[in-house]
């Protein structure tokens, strides 16, 4: 082992840790939408098995088929679309993830290849790092927004409606799963790993003696 292959491995382990679940919009604890990193890089964000807008979900569509009426994805599924627009910072995140694990097996001499390593790993951490934020803000205003469009009036009805909204709102949180910041820890390992090999240091060796058994 040396640290070439380490940076391969953890790169690798990055790419499948893609297929664990990495966001989850709850409300009041019970899950609503789930997604993987591979499900934000297809768009395919699915209502939680787990929770209530699975079957919500499914009324949705039965509803749909006896109307002829295809369902509003974004009316179904709160903050779906937001979810689905994290396609292009996971899809880049997962291209230079790849990209460094190619380039750290074509690029010669060695040090060259580690240095791509290096360089596509850390692009891979700011596209990830920075899609993140974006969508935890964008999450974040589309709830300040809802609560905005809320009728301005001061009748009981319309103070009503705004006591609903701004109690939806606190309600409903997306919560950042394992699997993301699984991610993030085996592309930092890699990114590590490969510039210590591209300064061509030697893997730590432990030695047995007569003293440490």
């Amino acid at each position: 082992m040396n640290w070439m292959n380490l940076a391969r491995a953890a790169k690798v382990i990055a790419l499948v840790l893609f297929l664990t679940p990495w966001l989850v919009v709850s409300c009041q604890g019970s899950p609503m939408i789930e997604a993987s990193g591979l499900d934000l890089i297809t768009g395919d964000v699915q209502p939680s098995q787990d929770g209530m807008m699975a079957g919500f979900m499914e009324q949705a569509e039965a509803q749909a088929e006896a109307t002829g009426k295809a369902p509003d994805g974004d009316a179904a599924s709160p903050s779906g679309g937001i979810l689905e627009d994290g396609r292009w910072w996971a899809l880049a995140g997962a291209v230079l993830i790849a990209l460094g694990l190619v380039l750290g097996f074509v690029l010669r001499p060695a040090r060259a290849a580690a240095m791509g390593a290096v360089a596509a790993g850390v692009l891979a951490l700011a596209a990830l790092g920075g899609g993140m934020a974006w969508t935890d803000h964008a999450f974040d205003e589309e709830k300040r927004q809802a609560l905005e469009a809320q009728p301005g009036g001061d009748t009981e009805m319309d103070q009503f409606g705004r006591n609903m909204a701004a109690g939806v709102a606190a309600a409903i949180q997306m919560e950042v799963k394992p699997g993301y910041w699984g991610t993030l820890a085996a592309l930092g390992l890699s990114v590590l790993a490969a510039f210590m090999a591209m300064n061509g240091a030697g893997m730590p060796r432990i030695t047995l003696g007569p003293g440490n058994n």
